[in-house]
């Protein structure tokens, strides 16, 4: 069984490349044979890529991909019309996108389906908890209220999803101030620079949200280089669970990160592996939730950090066809903690 998985990163990304190595250990665990084709957040790179995986000679079963500028509606009819599997990982439709391409199996059967992030709730959740903490913390303005600024990934679905979120949460806070929204185009460097001209706009801001890690760090470079204590000063968090989260929220300079969804890959490979072996998984239209890692979480989410504890999960435990008195797929965080204890 041979999966071929394009996605957005590059194999040494803070988001991209967590996520393929859990991915492997799945495959591996599996008996799968994966492919991971970098395509570097360009989207001509994966109508490229996908367009020369479907004119192989020998073609994967499945093929794993993500809805990156709605490259979904050209890709999936070309895969399927040519008899490969698809799988839609990380990213999905849009609202406008599902009236052209239908539902899962819909219009195209070879479509499975679907496994993302509910990248508002990512969002969401990580805004809530910055303002609970300022609240708590007290780095609020003169006038009482908390003010806040964001770092965006640009025009996709990701970023626009969670700032959507991020909005949502603003607005049900009487005294929270939503004020510069920056797209930084999930650069470090680039949130680095916006963060500083944040700071000399507005210097009571007193929260900055991120729609990734990477851009957060960022953040936090610019308050350390502005003479502000991040962490203190200004509370920072952002979202994916990057490698050098614990670090920082150690460090107190990260307040929080939304996370988890780098098991996503790793899950979409357990249900077309049931597919493949006869246990169909459905029309799959998965959303999975945030987890938020932060100073009072660290031990309890230790795990997803500890690489060299990952070879210990048994991934046949979360497959229908190896477990067959599964009812349902379990892909919590707990479940995935309780198969590293019991081995």
């Amino acid at each position: 069984m041979k999966v071929t998985y394009l996605h957005l990163g590059s194999d040494d990304d803070a988001f991209y490349g967590k996520m393929v190595a859990f991915m492997r250990l799945a495959a591996d665990s599996l008996g799968v044979q994966l492919e991971s084709i970098p395509c570097f957040r360009n989207a001509e790179r994966i109508r490229r890529e996908g367009a020369s995986v479907v004119a192989r000679r020998v073609k994967p079963d499945y093929l794993l991909l993500p809805n990156h500028k709605g490259l979904a509606l050209e890709l999936v009819p070309a895969a399927t019309a040519a008899g490969i599997r698809v799988f839609l990982v990380n990213e999905g439709l849009l609202v406008a996108e599902k009236a052209t391409l239908g539902l899962p199996r819909e219009k195209h059967p070879l479509w499975l389906g679907e496994i993302v992030p509910d990248e508002r709730e990512y969002g969401y959740s990580l805004a809530e908890h910055l303002v609970e903490a300022a609240r708590a913390r007290g780095p609020i303005a003169s006038d009482g209220r908390i003010h806040v600024a964001a770092l965006t990934g640009g025009f996709n679905f990701a970023s626009i999803s969670r700032t959507a979120g991020l909005r949502a949460a603003a607005t049900r806070h009487a005294d929270v101030v939503l004020g510069d929204t920056q797209p930084a185009h999930w650069e470090q460097a680039k949130a680095r620079e916006l963060t500083a001209q944040i700071l000399a706009r507005h210097p009571q801001t007193a929260v900055i949200w991120a729609a990734s890690d990477t851009m957060a760090l960022g953040a936090i470079e610019a308050l350390a280089a502005a003479g502000r204590s991040p962490g203190r000063d200004v509370l920072v968090g952002g979202v994916d669970w990057a490698p050098f989260v614990p670090d920082q929220i150690r460090a107190g300079r990260l307040a929080a990160s939304a996370g988890g969804h780098f098991m996503d890959g790793a899950w979409a490979l357990v249900m077309v592996f049931d597919h493949h072996h006869g246990v169909d998984p459905g029309a799959v239209q998965v959303r999975s939730q945030p987890a938020l890692l932060s100073a009072a979480t660290l031990d309890e989410y230790a795990v997803f950090f500890r690489e060299e504890l990952w070879s210990r999960i048994d991934f046949t435990r979360f497959s229908r066809f190896r477990r067959p008195g599964l009812a349902a797929y379990d892909f919590s965080l707990e479940a995935v903690v309780r198969g590293i204890a019991a081995t």
